[in-house]
């Protein structure tokens, strides 16, 4: 026996193994705060109104940092997962100081805490500085681009960037002796409202000059589709730098109000370049699309492409595809800021990056219409990886555009290529010669795998099969298809991780995926089969009458649908779409519907049989002339063998509207018989004859005889009718055939020795 545990006991046992959880928990939490180099490295900050990168440094328990981005300088201690220190920006007597506190997270990867009274502050561990390198101030252009280029990162999310930019402006002093110096914040404040206005504009070749001989020069910046010009000074101090004067609050505030006036006055939605209106904002989108691909898994990138050029089985791999070859080629282009693009879409005239004899990359409206949203065109896209392959001969930029793009398999294995074999690197067609012999190799190795899968599967089908009872090894028709359909899942990830693009195998597809579409016909036909001759040995053991008609039935309609589903998917390979087809079967609807009116009538009439359940597989049935054995429900008709041996197929449409006696129902079985006396008819005689056929039948357990009848019904001129009617309870009609047997026999001498004569005319008037 079990020993008996109290609930009590159990209650007190959990108790404990949550204490030694807890205890467990903070013994091996605690080393890690307490560990040199626990808070050692780069952190991505964020805060109340800002962020940026934060560097930490621990020895022992004392934690040091830096914020370059303003200036400020950490120090504090280390107390269990907690730092307390103070921060300051300046060793003057007006800089800013105060305290703050950080906890590390649980991952020690993530931070959480406060700073003076200024609120929340949170971090996360980064792998790789995010540094930006100073801008070179020694000419005018060298300044004002590195500026421009600057702030397109810092828009672009990388804040950091905010500080050399802010070096590059000369700031205005205060008109009032008094007034403290600008701290900080305030020169990055004032940077990118300077920045704002230069993004208003659309800066051309030659608008920023590159050597000066006077310590002054104006930029004079053009705004696309209006004539107002933006004058930036710049000035040349005596250490020979070159920086952006801030304007005053007049000049800015003057300049701000023409250039908005092109926008009614109203400042651009910040979100606002999503709608993709003008070239720039597309480039935009798309840079930022592709920084954040996995965030919503490249659905912004793929709003400023034309990928109707791909088929539509292609588009979600070979879109991706042709963003990465697009982003790197935007790489070795080089981009000093997105306001060398234009930003005015009320012109129609597509934008024109870069030209080159393979292609060229190209931003066009997708229509006439005011609001048509404006997308690199399907030649850009289509040509995406030529354009890579040329760029790539172009010497490195100085200047990158904003944003990254993680560097994918392809890249890397490329990288490879062009490090230990460039050879392989030459060209064949949009292919380089690397890719098509590893892609040959990919190919010969996941057909050996799925053939090793396919193998695995067959014998578990058939160990299946043969655990209900159905034996029957695979075909191996059924090994090869199922093997070419194995292959499609493995093969489906090489084109992306080999570069292989749609145009070069845009012959390829219909062909392999017809092959693919066929083989899964098979397959899915061959393993519906197996699994209806399993549950069709199971429900030949249950007592549910309909089970087996159920079964038929559903594998009829399952067969269809496996069909239909492979042509749909051959039809998808060649690029025809599903919403057409079946919009075309919704036109040719009723012509169909007329022309097949019967057929559908039958399909219909199989569906009532399966739902009124008139009868089963096995039940003999009589309907319009046709009486047997039922053996099979198919979609179209039913097949019912005769008692002569012969099959008759009954359309379900017939069959269904028609009146059905099914025998196979029956709770007992009927004897019904007609004896006809022509001698010795005396009423003795008859009385003793009726009473000995009474005792025959109650004497007997096959009759119910409570409900037999026995008794002269007519009299005619040659005879005495005598009705006899009684049921049997038996299961088959061999037994009931014998019974009926025995019971004429036993009539016959009952009739001879009452001295009766019975006519040869007696027989059976129904069953």
């Amino acid at each position: 026996m079990c020993p008996t545990i109290s609930i009590k006991h159990f209650l007190n046992c959990f108790a404990a193994l949550l204490l030694f959880v807890s205890a467990a928990t903070a013994f091996a939490q605690a080393p890690i705060a307490k560990a040199d180099g626990a808070w050692t490295g780069q952190w991505e900050t964020h805060w109340s109104e800002g962020g940026g990168q934060l560097t930490l440094e621990q020895r022992g328990d004392v934690v040091t940092g830096t914020y370059p981005l303003y200036g400020v300088r950490l120090e504090a201690k280390v107390q269990g997962r907690e730092v307390r220190g103070s921060w300051s920006d300046g060793d003057s007597a007006g800089a800013l100081k105060g305290d703050f506190i950080l906890a590390l997270g649980g991952d020690g990867k993530t931070f959480s805490g406060r700073f003076g009274t200024r609120g929340w502050w949170t971090g996360e561990r980064i792998a790789v500085s995010k540094e930006f390198a100073a801008i070179n101030l020694r000419s005018p252009r060298e300044a004002f681009v590195g500026f421009l280029a600057a702030g397109n990162r810092a828009q672009a999310g990388m804040v950091d960037a905010w500080g050399p930019a802010a070096d590059a402006v000369e700031f205005v002093a205060s008109s009032i002796p008094t007034d403290p110096p600008l701290t900080r914040s305030e020169r990055l404040l004032r940077a990118a409202s300077i920045f704002e206005l230069i993004d208003l504009t659309t800066l051309h070749a030659g608008d920023v000059p590159e050597n000066v001989d006077a310590d002054t020069c104006t930029v004079r910046l053009e705004q696309s589709g209006t004539d107002v010009i933006l004058p930036l000074m710049m000035h040349r101090d005596l250490s020979g730098d070159w920086r952006i004067v801030e304007p005053n609050e007049q000049q800015h505030s003057a300049a701000r109000a023409s250039l908005l006036a092109r926008t009614n006055g109203k400042a651009p939605y910040v979100a606002g370049y999503r709608k993709l209106q003008n070239p720039r904002a597309t480039m935009r989108a798309f840079l930022e699309g592709m920084t954040h691909w996995n965030d919503d898994h490249g659905a912004l990138a793929r709003t400023t492409m034309d990928i109707s050029v791909f088929p539509e089985i292609l588009r979600a791999t070979d879109s991706e595809l042709s963003a990465q070859f697009l982003r790197h080629a935007l790489d070795n282009i080089g981009l000093i800021g997105l306001q060398s693009i234009p930003d005015d879409g009320t012109g129609r005239t597509p934008y024109v990056h870069f030209v080159h004899g393979v292609g060229s990359i190209v931003i066009a409206p997708t229509g006439s219409a005011a609001d048509a949203p404006w997308q690199f065109t399907g030649e850009t896209v289509l040509r995406a990886p030529l354009l890579f392959r040329a760029s790539t001969a172009l010497p490195a930029p100085e200047f990158l555009p904003p944003g990254s793009v993680e560097k994918s398999t392809f890249f890397k294995l490329r990288s490879n290529v062009v490090n230990y074999a460039p050879y392989l690197l030459a060209a064949a067609g949009h292919f380089e010669i690397w890719q098509p012999i590893l892609a040959l190799i990919a190919l010969v190795l996941s057909a050996i795998l799925a053939r090793a899968l396919g193998r695995v599967l067959c014998r578990l089908l058939s160990h299946l099969a043969r655990g209900a009872g159905v034996a029957q090894p695979q075909p191996r028709w059924f090994v090869i298809a199922l093997t070419a359909l194995l292959v499609v899942p493995i093969m489906r990830p090489i084109p992306l991780l080999l570069g292989l693009p749609a145009n070069a195998r845009q012959y390829t597809i219909p062909v392999l995926g017809s092959v693919v579409c066929i083989s899964g016909i098979f397959v899915a036909w061959r393993v519906l089969s197996l699994f209806r001759e399993i549950f069709a040995a199971r429900a030949a053991r249950t007592a549910q009458r309909t089970d087996d008609i159920m079964l038929t039935f559903t594998v009829a309609v399952l067969r269809l649908g496996i069909v239909f589903g492979g042509l749909l998917g051959i039809a998808a390979v060649f690029s025809v779409s599903a919403t057409n087809i079946l919009a075309g079967l919704g036109i040719g609807g009723l012509a169909f519907a007329f022309a097949s009116r019967e057929t559908l009538s039958n399909v219909f009439g199989a569906g009532i049989l399966v739902t009124d359940r008139p009868f089963r597989s096995g039940d003999w049935i009589e309907t319009d002339g046709v009486k047997g054995s039922v053996e099979e429900v198919g979609i179209r008709s039913t097949r019912v063998r005769t008692v002569a041996d012969s099959i008759v197929v009954v359309p379900n449409g017939k069959l269904a509207d028609s009146t059905i006696n099914n025998l196979g129902t029956r709770r007992h079985r009927l004897i019904d018989l007609k004896l006809f006396v022509t001698e010795g008819g005396t009423p003795a005689r008859l009385q003793s004859f009726i009473a000995a056929v009474r005792t025959r039948l109650e004497s007997d357990p096959a009759f119910l005889a409570t409900d037999a009848k026995v008794g002269i019904v007519a009299l005619t001129a040659v005879a005495v009718e005598i009705q006899l009617t009684a049921y049997v309870d038996l299961g088959s009609d061999r037994a009931e055939s014998d019974t009926r047997h025995a019971l004429l026999a036993d009539l016959m001498g009952m009739a001879e020795a009452s001295g009766l004569t019975l006519s040869k005319g007696m027989e059976r008037v129904a069953t």
